[in-house]
C-alpha cells in the first residue's frame, strides 16, 4: 500500500510537470514562429537595401530617369509584396522624410500608394534615422487609422548611405494568426516590456491579471502558478540592437483545465487498482509455477551432467529471464567443457604418439649405429683373439680395428646422449646452444646462415628453454631433410616472453594441406610444445616461397591444468635422428 501511495505521489508530479513542459513547448514554439517571421523581415529589409533599381534611382537627377526608376523600385517592391502575405506595404522614405515609393496590399491586389506622404512626424521614421548604417528599428503595435482593428508593426531599416529608410509594415494578425482569437478556456496573450497588452482575445479584460504580469516581465521564459491559474510564457526581443524593447508570449490556463490528464489518471489509477487486487492471487499462483518449474529442470539437468558427464541439450521454450538465461549459460557452459575434455584427450594421445614415436628413431639410432658398431668391435677382436696364434701383424691389425670400432660406439653413445639432453643448454644457456646448434647444422647442410639472437637478461625455466631448443631442432632438421633451402636465418628476441623465428628460403610446402593430413608429426610437435607452455608457434609456408616458423612462449611457463602432460614433452626430450614433417 506504501508503495503504492509513493507512486501515485510520483505520477501526478510527473503528469504535472508533463502538463506544464507540454504548454511551455506550445508558447515557445509560438514565439520561435514570430521570431522566424521577424529574421524574413530582417532578411528582405537587407536585401531591399541594396536592390541594383533602388540604387540606380538615388543616383539619378533627371525627373524623366527619377521617374523611370521610382517605376522599376516600385516593382521590385510589388513583387515581394506579392509572395509574402504577413506584408501590408513596402515603402522608400529618403532622408527628407518624403516617401519616394509606396506599394500596398489589401490581402488579395498589390499596387502603388494612392499619393506619397510626409513621414518625417512618424516616430519610426525619426528613431531609424537617427540609429548608424543598416540600423534596425521595430515599432510597437500600432493601430493604422484607415485599418480598423488590425494591428500593424512598422519594421524599418536606415540605409547604408543614411540615404533614407525601408519601412515594412507587418500585418500583426497575420504574425499572430495561430492564436486563439475566441477565449476557449486558456487565454493567449502578448504584452510589451512595460505590461501593456498588444494582442489578446476577444471578451478578456486585461485589467483583471494585472497583478499577474510582473513575474513575467524580468525577460526569458518560465512559468509560475497562482491560485487557480498556470502562467507559461517566453520572450520576444524583436531586434538585437535595442535589448530595452521586448514582447512576452504568455498562455495562462485555468488549473482544471490543465491538469485534466492527472484527474483522468487517478480514476483510471483507482479502477486499475481494484482490478489488480483481484487478478493479485491468480497471477501469483501462474507465476509461481512458470518460476518454479525452469528451477527445477535446470537442477534436473545440473544432477545428470554431474553424474553421467554428457552435456545436456537445451530444453526448448525458455524463458526470455534470468532463469532462461542462467540455463542457456549453462548448457553452453556444459558443452565447452565436453569439448576441452575431447581436446585434452586428443592432445594426450598425440603427445603419447610422439613419445612413441621419439622412443622408436631413438631404438632405429641404437640398432643401426651404436648396436651395429658394438658388434663390429666384437668381430674384430674374435678375429684377433684367433688371430693371435697366426702372426703379430694381423692380430694387431684386428686389435686396432676393433679399438676403433669402440671409438665410434662411444661417439655415437656420447651424440644419442647429446640428442637426449644437450650439454651446450646445462653448461652454456639458451642463446649459445641455439648458436652451437645453428651453426653446426648450417655448417653439414651447406647453408647461408644469418644468426640475431638477443641476450638475454636471465636464463629462462628449463621447461622453456628445452622447448625453444628442440623446436628449433626440430625445424632446422627438417629444413635440412625437406627444404633444399640456401639461406636460413634464426631470431631470438625477448621482452613479454620470448620469442623465436627460423625461417628458409627453401621449396616450402602446402602448410594448410599438411595440417589436415595424418602425417606431419613434426609440425604438430613443435606447435604442442609451445602450447604446453601457453606458448604459440605459427608455421607459414607456400610452395616455392620457403618456410617461416614464429614461436612465442611466456618467461614462467603457463601449463595446462590437465593432469596429463608427459613430463618427457616438457622437459624437451627428443630423437637424436631427423624427424620428418
Amino acid at each position: 500500500m506504501a508503495v503504492a501511495l509513493y507512486g501515485n505521489l510520483f505520477a501526478r508530479d510527473i503528469l504535472s510537470a508533463h502538463a506544464v513542459e507540454r504548454s511551455a513547448n506550445q508558447v515557445h514554439l509560438q514565439a520561435e514562429s514570430l521570431v522566424s517571421s521577424l529574421r524574413q523581415a530582417q532578411g528582405d529589409a537587407f536585401y531591399l537595401t541594396v536592390l541594383r533599381s533602388l540604387r540606380m534611382l538615388r543616383q539619378q537627377a533627371q525627373a524623366d530617369q527619377v521617374a523611370l526608376w521610382r517605376n522599376e523600385v516600385a516593382q521590385d517592391f510589388m513583387v515581394l509584396l506579392a509572395v509574402r502575405p504577413m506584408y501590408r506595404a513596402l515603402r522608400y522614405v529618403n532622408a527628407a522624410g518624403m516617401e519616394v515609393v509606396s506599394v500596398e496590399t489589401n490581402g488579395e491586389t498589390v499596387s502603388s500608394a494612392a499619393a506619397l506622404l510626409d513621414r518625417r512626424e512618424e516616430a519610426y521614421f525619426q528613431a531609424t534615422a537617427n540609429l548608424p548604417a543598416s540600423g534596425v528599428y521595430v515599432s510597437p503595435f500600432v493601430q493604422e487609422e484607415n485599418e480598423r482593428g488590425v494591428p500593424t508593426v512598422h519594421y524599418a531599416i536606415n540605409m547604408p548611405d543614411h540615404s533614407g529608410v525601408i519601412v515594412i509594415d507587418l500585418h500583426a494578425g497575420w504574425l499572430l494568426r495561430n492564436l486563439p482569437a475566441q477565449l476557449e478556456g486558456d487565454i493567449w496573450a502578448l504584452v510589451d516590456q512595460s505590461g501593456r497588452h498588444l494582442v489578446y482575445p476577444e471578451n478578456f479584460d486585461p485589467g483583471t491579471i494585472t497583478d499577474d504580469l510582473s513575474p513575467m516581465l524580468g525577460g526569458g521564459m518560465g512559468s509560475f502558478e497562482t491560485s487557480h491559474s498556470v502562467y507559461v510564457y517566453d520572450t520576444i526581443v524583436p531586434t538585437a540592437s535595442n535589448p530595452g524593447q521586448f514582447w512576452v508570449l504568455y498562455r495562462e490556463t485555468p488549473k482544471t483545465m490543465l491538469y485534466a490528464e492527472l484527474n483522468s489518471f487517478y480514476l483510471a489509477a483507482g479502477g486499475f487498482s481494484l482490478l489488480g487486487l483481484a487478478l493479485a492471487a491468480l497471477l501469483a499462483l501462474l507465476l509461481s509455477r512458470h518460476l518454479v518449474k525452469p528451477i527445477t529442470q535446470l537442477e534436473y539437468m545440473t544432477a545428470a551432467f554431474g553424474r553421467e558427464g554428457v552435456p545436456p541439450p537445451l530444453p526448448e521454450n525458455l524463458p526470455q529471464d534470468e532463469i532462461g538465461s542462467l540455463t542457456r549459460t549453462f548448457c553452453v557452459m556444459a558443452r565447452e567443457l565436453e569439448r576441452k575434455r575431447k581436446q585434452e584427450h586428443q592432445l594426450l594421445e598425440r603427445l603419447i604418439r610422439a613419445q612413441e614415436e621419439e622412443r622408436k628413431l631413438i631404438a632405429y639410432d641404437l640398432h643401426d649405429g651404436l648396436i651395429q658398431q658394438l658388434v663390429g668391435a666384437r668381430f674384430h677382436l674374435t678375429n684377433f683373439r684367433e688371430q693371435q696364434s697366426i702372426t703379430p701383424e694381423d692380430a694387431r691389425k684386428g686389435l686396432m680395428r676393433g679399438c676403433e670400432a669402440l671409438t665410434e660406439a662411444i661417439v655415437e653413445g656420447r651424440r644419442i646422449i647429446e640428442g637426449l639432453r644437450p650439454a651446450v643448454l646445462d653448461d652454456l644457456g639458451l642463446r649459445a646452444a641455439l648458436e652451437d646448434l645453428a651453426q653446426s647444422t648450417a655448417q653439414a647442410a651447406g647453408w647461408e646462415l644469418t644468426l640475431e639472437l638477443q641476450p638475454l637478461p636471465t636464463e629462462p625455466e628449463t621447461s622453456v628453454g628445452v622447448t625453444l631448443f628442440r623446436i628449433t631442432q626440430e625445424a632446422l632438421n627438417n629444413a635440412r631433410k625437406h627444404a633444399h633451402a640456401q639461406h636460413v636465418s634464426i631470431h631470438l628476441y625477448n621482452g613479454v616472453g620470448i620469442g623465436l623465428v627460423v625461417e628458409d628460403d627453401g621449396v616450402g610446402f602446402d602448410s594448410v594441406a599438411l595440417a589436415n593430413e595424418a602425417h606431419g608429426l613434426g609440425v604438430r610437435t613443435m606447435q604442442e610444445r609451445a602450447a604446453l607452455l601457453g606458448g604459440t608457434c605459427v608455421i607459414q609456408s607456400t610452395p616455392q616461397q620457403g618456410t617461416k616458423i614464429e614461436v612465442w612462449v611466456p618467461n614462467v611457463p603457463q601449463i595446462p591444468n590437465s593432469g596429463f602432460a608427459p613430463l618427457a614433452a616438457l622437459n624437451g626430450a627428443a630423437p637424436v635422428g631427423e624427424e620428418s614433417a
